[in-house]
């Protein structure tokens, strides 16, 4: 075996799966005897096609909206379901987050069914006695622990298996939605025991709707769309491809609306914009193209052009949109990340409830942003895109354009100064205080 195979985790090879869809349950039952198949043959194939090789150590998010194949793709690394065509192996032990509590006997109780499901998952006896407390102190569900399941609430049979499940060090984990267990508190618990597990130096497939949690995790993401690979590379682009693929578009009637904008800071021609455009210094650019973000230019409150501005202070994204189609309710925003990519904040037209006027073919449009920088010093990055509605809803954009990966923007505060709060951005806080009358009985200093 080379070199380059040993330190492959997981190997698929042009792997698809089909499953056969019966008119009913009798002709199901029929065909599993031996009798003749349906004239009208009726298949679904979740997966078409798929190839992928992930390396030993490496933790790759696997994203796509709900029937795009991520969950049949997991259940075949994990050896539940064999694919219909193509080749994979599976190099190390797996430790499966698929469905949690799956296989647990409502009549035993928590501890029974934890002996159980470590038993099934090849360990010893000694190995299962000093798991099981790891067990119990995780799934914090106290005495219940001794009772039987069948007393349980869901959320407590869910936390069971979650313990179950990351109390071994295995060699591949996969996780399917699993930190939806429980409330938040639990959440980041078992955040941090997949981080462990992770920093270990297990191979980690990562299944989530939650891209903020994909991000922070992933070193690289698979993007399925109809079951098949439509991107694979940086979770950052990724990410941003799968919120690009927000359905159809809707369909709206002509609004006439007017953008509202005030101030000097938006007194600029979309010919001025275009000449200090920086779009070319994008890493990537994609969308469905109706609706293009022509050019960009950033500058200060004085009207110079930066990408610095000080902690409070604030810079104007002047943005020129262009429609190639009819285009209904457009949108545009920004993203704000931080450098380890994490999303600062995202907001735009939209979210402000500015309604841009309705624009036909060749129709062009100049959008001022002003965004005040109440963020922690350092350097940003930002996407600017543009959009309009979705037919899957408000929230869901259909998108058009997306250029990525723009900046930095440098913010910085004044040297050896007390820093005005911690963390990533500044809350509305106030404070207040009193003085409390002196206890008598305290003699004085």
């Amino acid at each position: 075996m080379s070199s380059e195979s040993m330190d492959t985790a997981i190997s698929l090879r042009n792997v698809g799966k089909t499953y056969r869809l019966y008119e009913s349950a009798k002709q199901r039952l029929n065909e599993a005897l031996g009798g003749a198949r349906a004239a009208a043959d009726r298949n679904f194939t979740a997966l078409r096609d798929v190839s992928l090789e992930i390396r030993r150590g490496e933790t790759v998010g696997i994203i796509g909206r709900n029937g795009s194949g991520k969950s049949t793709l997991l259940q075949i690394i994990a050896g539940v379901l064999r694919p219909t065509v193509g080749q994979f192996s599976v190099r190390g032990r797996v430790s499966a987050l698929l469905e949690l509590g799956t296989g647990f006997n409502p009549e035993y109780t928590g501890r029974s069914n934890a002996f159980l499901n470590l038993a099934l998952a090849g360990l010893s006896k000694r190995e299962i006695e000093g798991k099981v407390g790891f067990v119990e102190e995780f799934a914090e569900i106290g005495e219940f622990i001794d009772q039987p399941l069948k007393h349980y609430s869901s959320g407590m049979v869910l936390r069971l298996g979650f313990a179950c499940a990351v109390c071994v060090d295995p060699d591949i984990l996969v996780v399917d939605e699993a930190l939806s267990v429980g409330d938040v508190f639990f959440s980041q618990k078992c955040f941090s025991r997949i981080d462990e597990i992770i920093r270990a130096g297990s191979t980690c497939l990562f299944v989530s709707h939650d891209m903020q949690a994909i991000l922070k995790v992933s070193q690289r993401a698979v993007f399925l769309e109809r079951g098949e690979i439509a991107f694979d590379g940086a979770p950052e682009e990724a990410v941003s491809r799968y919120l690009a693929s927000g359905g159809r578009r809707a369909s709206f009637a002509a609004s006439g609306g007017q953008v509202a904008v005030s101030g000097d800071a938006t007194a600029m021609s979309a010919e001025a914009i275009e000449e200090r455009d920086i779009l070319k210094s994008a890493r990537s650019r994609h969308g469905a193209g109706g609706l293009r973000v022509a050019a960009l230019r950033v500058t200060d409150p004085q009207g110079c052009d930066s990408l610095r501005v000080r902690m409070f202070e604030k810079l104007y994204f002047h943005v020129v949109l262009r429609a190639e189609q009819r285009v209904a309710d457009p949108s545009t925003g920004i993203h704000l990340f931080d450098r380890l990519g994490t999303l600062v904040f995202a907001a735009g037209t939209r979210q402000l409830r500015r309604r841009l006027p309705d624009l036909e073919p060749g129709q062009r449009i100049v959008v001022c942003i002003a965004l005040a920088f109440n963020v922690t010093a350092g350097e940003y990055t930002f996407n600017v895109g543009a959009s309009e509605p979705s037919e899957e809803g408000p929230d869901i954009g259909y998108v058009h354009d997306r250029h990525e990966m723009l900046g930095p923007i440098v913010v910085s505060y004044e040297e050896n100064a007390v820093s005005p709060f911690y963390g990533v951005a500044q809350l509305p806080m106030e404070i207040s205080w009193s003085f409390v009358e002196q206890d008598r009985d305290t003699p004085p200093n």
